[in-house]
């Protein structure tokens, strides 16, 4: 079989199947057999047969990112300037809006950089939903803690970015559609705190308002019960 035919195929396979979605949980799937494309390549983000990630979210925390990307080696906390941590779309799995970052001049927010195997990178981008137009991919810059220079990342936003600025809303104001789960909020709590990301960003995660709901089988997958908001 040749090499369009194999992609025609896999992309086959993302259409046919509804286990395919925006943050699925599921086993590692066989996307990472097609082969990386000489565009891929050539981003700054990859270094030979490894990427740098840079989760925000979810990913922040080794248990979920391991699910899909199991080659996945924590780097440690990284910083992205000139963007804000915002929520919209609305995810069943997690019951509740997730991540994305938003160009924002004069903010930044704090998340985690990774080394994955490049074989990885198209069970990432099928994670995020890109084949679904959900999110797309970015090559961000980052800084490690006390790095004076920065360091090329692919990070996701949604493609159907937030009109208003999450921080600039009262609590009461803020619409269902733009609050996340308490499961999906103390995912990202407890991703930030095992990947050593400074404290005070700890508690601003912690005063996001969320729904209150439970997404009972990610709860207990990545073990968050008793993970304190």
């Amino acid at each position: 079989m040749n090499r369009q035919c194999l992609i025609g195929f896999a992309t086959y396979l993302l259409a046919a199947c509804p286990g395919y979605s925006c943050h699925s949980i599921g086993s590692v799937n066989s996307i990472s057999s097609i082969n990386v494309s000489n565009a891929t390549q050539n981003l700054p983000e990859v270094q030979g047969n490894k990427f740098l990630y840079f989760g925000f979210g979810s990913n922040m925390l080794a248990k979920r990112i391991h699910i899909q990307n199991p080659t996945a080696v924590r780097i440690g906390p990284a910083l992205l300037e000139g963007y804000r941590l915002d929520f919209a779309f609305v995810s069943k799995r997690w019951d509740g809006a997730v991540a994305t970052i938003v160009p924002t001049p004069g903010d930044s927010l704090w998340g985690t950089l990774w080394e994955i195997d490049l074989s990885n990178l198209p069970d990432i981008d099928n994670q995020e939903g890109v084949h679904l137009g959900i999110y797309e991919p970015r090559t961000v810059y980052v800084k490690r803690q006390n790095a004076s220079e920065s360091t090329p990342a692919r990070a996701y936003l949604l493609i159907q970015q937030p009109e208003t600025n999450l921080y600039e809303l009262s609590q009461e104001s803020i619409p269902a559609s733009r609050q996340p789960s308490k499961t999906y909020l103390q995912c990202l709590v407890q991703g930030a705190i095992e990947s050593s990301i400074p404290e005070d960003y700890v508690r601003r995660l912690k005063g996001i308002r969320h729904n209150n709901r439970v997404a009972s089988k990610l709860e207990e997958t990545l073990d968050l019960k008793e993970v304190q908001l």
